[in-house]
């Protein structure tokens, strides 16, 4: 069976078929052409929002937690990673930008809750080090191009080094690894944090390797409570789809932001198209995690169709999806869903 053919399986599982998604679309497209904002929690908009210099020089400066070295400038690279290293991995980035010190920076807006999530991030940083260790590499033979004693004595002492290589990842489901909104994660020798356990905080084996980590879910700032860059952006990212009118930030940077993500229904035809092929995209995901938990369970049986969708449910539901979008994809009764999210609300609460 082919991907297409599992794909059209799992649709069916879902009780889906081509004129019913054709009418989504045009639901979908609908909705979004109402709204004030585009929804930068989804790919067309988050891009709209932040692929602009001036946009991304604040974020960056904002979310990193810089306290000295503020980045002044941005370029933005290609997206595309291709690392043949297993069959799999081939990915490709949101927001590749690289900033005038060298710094290289994946930004991720990451939608749909995932398993592994900790090493997905650490596999595509990992392909994201590779590259850019092999554009080092390509600009010290530059530099240092001949076969001369002093050429070839120069590119080894670079062997090993490795670029500044950052990733932000935003995620708009619960990360169950961090207590709060934010984190940061780095590598750390053992001994290093079992001194630091009598002293200060340790420092990491590498500051060239870092992953920032938010969570959306748990970002519950109301705007009368925003202090910072910090919050103004995570407050726009959160709220933008969902919200009528934002408030005035009172800083250029992000007011002309907001303007940007201003919906024109004149202008912005392709990209609602665009964000309703995001979101029935981040549906068809859910579907082939359906096909590949539950494949061949109970094959044919209504009921058993309809228990392996209240298992999926539950899956979901504490990777921290909302009810409404479960309760929407999988085609099962809202109140149903909404029942089992208080059940494992009431559990996490104990």
């Amino acid at each position: 069976m082919d991907d297409n053919e599992k794909l059209g399986s799992a649709m069916q599982m879902l009780g889906l078929s081509p004129e019913i998604e054709r009418a989504r679309f045009a639901e979908l497209f609908e909705k979004y052409s109402k709204a004030t904002y585009l929804d930068v929690r989804l790919d067309p908009g988050f891009k709209r929002l932040l692929k602009n210099e001036a946009a991304m020089v604040s974020f960056l400066n904002a979310i990193l937690h810089r306290e000295t070295d503020f980045i002044k400038s941005v370029e933005f690279m290609d997206t595309d990673i291709e690392i043949h290293a297993t069959d799999l991995l081939n990915l490709r980035m949101d927001i590749h930008a690289k900033t005038e010190s060298g710094l290289h920076i994946n930004v991720e807006m990451q939608k749909l809750s995932l398993t592994l999530f900790n090493e997905r991030a650490i596999l595509q940083e990992s392909a994201f080090l590779c590259v850019e260790k092999k554009r080092l590499d390509a600009k010290i033979k530059e530099k240092y191009p001949s076969d001369s004693a002093h050429d070839i004595a120069e590119r080894e002492k670079h062997r090993y080094e490795i670029p500044h290589v950052y990733a932000v990842w935003i995620c708009d489901f619960n990360v169950n690894e961090i207590g709060e909104y934010y984190d940061s994660w780095h590598i750390y020798s053992d001994e290093a944090v079992k001194r630091s356990a009598t002293s200060a905080t340790p420092l990491p084996v590498t500051e060239k390797v870092k992953y920032i980590v938010v969570d959306l879910k748990k970002f519950k700032k109301t705007a009368s409570e925003l202090e910072n860059d910090e919050d103004r952006w995570l407050y726009l990212i959160k709220n933008a789809g969902v919200m009528k009118k934002l408030p005035k930030f009172n800083d250029s940077v992000l007011d002309d932001a907001v303007k940007r993500i201003t919906i024109d229904a004149n202008r912005d035809k392709k990209i609602l198209e665009d964000q309703v092929s995001c979101t029935i995209s981040i549906d068809e995901q859910i579907g082939r995690m359906v096909l590949a938990h539950f494949d061949g369970k109970n094959e044919g049986r209504i009921e058993g169709k309809n228990e392996a969708k209240y298992e999926a449910a539950e899956a979901f539901l504490r990777e921290g999806d909302p009810a409404e979008r479960v309760a929407r994809v999988l085609k099962l009764p809202l109140e149903k869903v909404q029942e089992l999210a208080d059940k494992i609300a009431a559990e996490k609460s104990l």
